[in-house]
């Protein structure tokens, strides 16, 4: 039973507790039933009664005992034993099956009780078999232990499915999810995942009113309940309790990717602990995966690489990274890569990877990297190498003209005020902000701007109009965004304070927020700015 892969499982004999011979062809249809699901869905080798009769009657009683238990453990040696009893109450069949370990000095699951008609007795084999089989399958991953029972088979295998089709980011996700929850209602985790789906695209007022619903229906597994509170935290903006309950999760099975990847991500974006994702990347060797078909892998190297410029360690993130400077993808690993030269002082390198992504065609995304160098080299202070990128953006836009989409013109607007260009740049605000998808961000853009024109009244007015777009689930942006005007004010007091509130309602590190926001550079030697950094991880 010890041995490793050991995927032997014996199906023995189901006992007949109904005092009627006659239904003695009950058992052997649960054993053949369950038998042929083993092997169809290829769970396991299966030790069939007979394989245990057959050796029971050859083998020499010198050489191990009889019976059928002393066959088993001595010579068959299974990893699982599957066995049942079943017995008739006022004309219902009662069907009960348990899963023991190779010894068979322990129960590893023991299922409800099934019940039906006596006369359609493959209703409760099949119900029995699609557990049995729920539990085999899923034996030895995480899903089993948060569930109250081991799920339907064939929900477990819909899940299954779904699981793989995150990896790729389908949009067949979620049909999947639906799915599994249809093949069995009580199926806690595709239930989750469908909460996380809606969380992970920002659909938050979906998400929160399934979780809501999953609550209701939850009993008292601590598994269950830790899952929920740790979403309940991410819609309250709660990043500490977000992350210690997720650790929770993640400590039981830290080599599942997902997970992984999730422990990484807040431990940088929500609590802003760069130190602690090193040991979490560790975990999981990462030459082992295919990346071009890895979305999961691209992000796990993104955050790890992030950490790395947050540690101070440039040159080890270039080493990690640089293979990816030429590919056709992974474009968020492209963006650490390019701070890191930045950082770096590797001019021709930063210009060789925006050459590259310019020649691909990705020709929104590399506007957007042309705005992030010249906003990087500005936070170093190098205001030169800064213009010639966001020049050379505004050249190729113009070109485009009216052909420019609604995103590239509010892109257009963000670089002219970096260039301080505050006439272009107010003028292109005022025309794209009532249409804009960013309306908070852009009112503070052209807030600044007013302000950079001397026009302060309208300035305040402005961001009066961000103080008042305040909804729910928004986790700290309009104090984020009052943050950034008043940093650019000067009221750097006043910044600090807004900072503060907008963390402490869930606002996260990211790759351009915080310490990473050229606005805020002025105040990154604060005592006060610090504790906003360390808000989440304090005690």
């Amino acid at each position: 039973p010890d041995e490793p892969d050991n995927d032997r499982i014996a199906v023995l004999t189901f006992q007949n507790n109904t005092a009627d011979p006659n239904l003695d062809v009950i058992g052997n249809m649960a054993v053949d039933w369950i038998m042929h699901g083993i092997t169809q869905n290829k769970v396991g080798q299966v030790i069939s009664p007979q394989i245990v009769e057959d050796y029971t009657n050859v083998l020499k009683a010198a050489v191990i005992p009889s019976e059928e238990n002393g066959v088993l453990k001595e010579y068959l040696r299974p990893s699982k034993v599957v066995k049942g009893t079943y017995y008739l109450n006022n004309g219902r069949l009662l069907l009960q099956c348990s899963v023991m370990n190779g010894n068979m000095n322990r129960t590893l699951v023991s299922f409800e009780q099934v019940e039906c008609d006596a006369g359609s007795p493959l209703d409760c084999i099949e119900n029995v078999k699609q557990r049995v089989l729920g539990y085999l399958g899923s034996r030895g991953t995480k899903i089993i232990g948060i569930e109250e029972k081991p799920p339907n088979f064939d929900a477990y295998k819909l899940w299954l499915e779904s699981y793989d089709l995150q990896q790729i980011q389908s949009p067949d996700q979620l049909r999947t999810i639906n799915e599994a929850i249809a093949a069995d209602s009580t199926f806690f985790r595709p239930k989750l995942d469908r909460v996380a789906y809606y969380y992970n695209r920002d659909e938050f007022a979906i998400a929160d009113s399934l979780l809501q619903v999953l609550a209701a229906e939850t009993g008292t597994k601590k598994e269950q309940l830790n899952m929920i509170q740790h979403y309940e935290a991410c819609f309250k903006g709660d990043n500490r309790t977000a992350f210690k309950t997720y650790k929770e999760e993640y400590n039981s099975a830290p080599n599942e990717i997902e997970m992984n990847l999730s422990m990484m991500v807040l431990a940088l974006q929500f609590v802003n602990m760069p130190q602690a994702v090193d040991s979490i990347y560790a975990v999981i060797p990462q030459e082992d995966f295919d990346l071009d078909n890895c979305i999961s892998c691209e992000y796990r190297d993104f955050v790890q690489g992030m950490a790395n410029l947050e540690l101070g360690k440039t040159g080890e993130t270039i080493e990690m990274l640089k293979p990816y400077a030429h590919t056709a993808g992974q474009e968020w690993i492209k963006e650490v890569l390019m701070k890191a030269y930045v950082l770096e002082g590797d001019h021709a390198a930063v210009a060789d990877l925006l050459e590259h992504i310019r020649l691909l065609g990705r020709i929104e995304y590399w506007q957007l990297m042309m705005l992030k160098t010249g906003l990087e080299y500005l936070k170093t202070g190098n205001k030169a190498e800064a213009m010639k990128y966001l020049a050379g953006v505004t050249t190729f836009q113009e070109q485009r003209g009216s052909q420019l989409s609604q995103s590239e013109r509010e892109l257009q607007a963000e670089i002219a005020f970096y260039m301080e260009e505050y006439s272009r740049a107010l003028t292109l605000l005022e025309a794209l902000v009532p249409d804009s998808a960013d309306p908070l961000g852009m009112q503070t853009f052209l807030a600044m701007t007013y302000l950079k024109k001397g026009e302060e009244e309208k300035a305040q007015n402005t961001m009066l109009k961000v103080s008042e777009m305040r909804s729910k689930y928004q986790f700290g942006e309009v104090d984020y965004n009052l943050a950034r005007f008043h940093a650019f004010k000067g009221d750097k007091e006043v910044a600090l304070k807004y900072l503060l509130q907008a963390v402490a309602a869930g606002k996260r590190f990211t790759s351009t927020t915080f310490q990473n926001d050229y606005l805020f550079q002025p105040l990154k030697a604060s005592p006060e700015f610090k504790r906003v950094l360390s808000f989440w991880n304090e005690g």
